[in-house]
């Protein structure tokens, strides 16, 4: 899949995303030859309800002055953004209101269906903060993009493969990531689960190799870590840029329900992970 057109996610409050989320965007839309955009959040926050609250400690004076430094925040990521990206990259620059912390992620989220791939920084308060409703909500791949992706150039990767439908949606939304990194791995976790025999490892590594990508197939030891741990163990390890893996699970009635190794890749990510559903 070619991702000629991304849009990076920034939010404008508690602290406004740090500059490296940018800067890492725009090399990597740069290496891919793609259109970089922005959906800055203007997270609003709403009047408190409480009237004694009001009354005793000025909630409402206090939450105007935190709405005031969430839109200085906001237009200056936008500022940034129009001052950083080149013309031949230059994107969509949306600003859209946010009310409260958590809407940030549903509000993006429709927005990034007309685009090829979305980057989520993760940082600071964000850390640990879920982005299931991004991951299922969309319908794109995405990128969880941690402060040491080293300047947005992905030249280890490590595809973490079990035979899914969904690690085979992932590999094949990363093939053009892919195709720029030094070193792909295909790696499997050794008693994870039994891989189908029409979906082997070096079917993969054949299959790639047809996209002009060397791959070396792997195989870690789960050493009684579920598949998520022992990947992003691995990947430390080995200084990997990136992991890319099918993200598994369902929703009901938007509450959603992820599988294992997904959730404890979300919970505290170690490296930048590419994620597709």
């Amino acid at each position: 899949m070619a991702l000629r057109d991304i849009i990076l996610q920034m939010n404008s409050y508690p602290e406004p995303t740090p500059g490296w989320a940018l800067d890492n965007a725009l090399a990597l839309a740069s290496g891919l030859g793609a259109r970089l955009s922005v959906g800055v959040c203007q997270v609003r926050i709403p009047p408190a309800s409480n009237w004694l609250a009001d009354t005793l400690i000025d909630a409402a004076g206090m939450i105007a002055a935190e709405n005031r430094k969430s839109t200085d925040h906001a237009q200056a990521l936008l500022a940034q953004f129009h001052a950083s990206a080149s013309d031949d990259i230059r994107g969509e620059a949306m600003l859209v209101e946010c009310v409260g912390m958590m809407s940030t992620y549903w509000q993006i989220a429709s927005r990034a269906r007309a685009y090829d791939l979305l980057l989520v920084p993760v940082h600071g308060r964000e850390q640990g903060v879920p982005v299931e409703g991004l991951i299922f909500e969309t319908g794109r791949p995405l990128i969880l993009l941690t402060e040491d992706a080293r300047n947005g150039k992905f030249d280890h990767i490590v595809v973490g493969w079990d035979g899914s439908r969904a690690a085979a949606r992932a590999l094949a939304d990363a093939l053009s990531i892919c195709a720029e990194a030094r070193t792909v791995e295909i790696a499997t976790v050794a008693g994870d689960k039994d891989l189908s025999p029409a979906a082997s490892v070096s079917d993969i590594v054949r299959h790639l190799g047809r996209h002009g990508i060397t791959a070396n197939a792997i195989e870690i030891p789960a050493a009684g870590r579920d598949a998520g741990q022992a990947l992003q163990a691995y990947c430390t390890e080995a200084e990997s840029d990136l992991l890319v893996m099918g993200a598994y699970g369902h929703s009901r009635v938007r509450q959603f329900v992820l599988g294992g190794a997904t959730r404890s890749v979300l919970e505290r990510p170690a490296l930048s992970i590419f994620l597709s559903h």
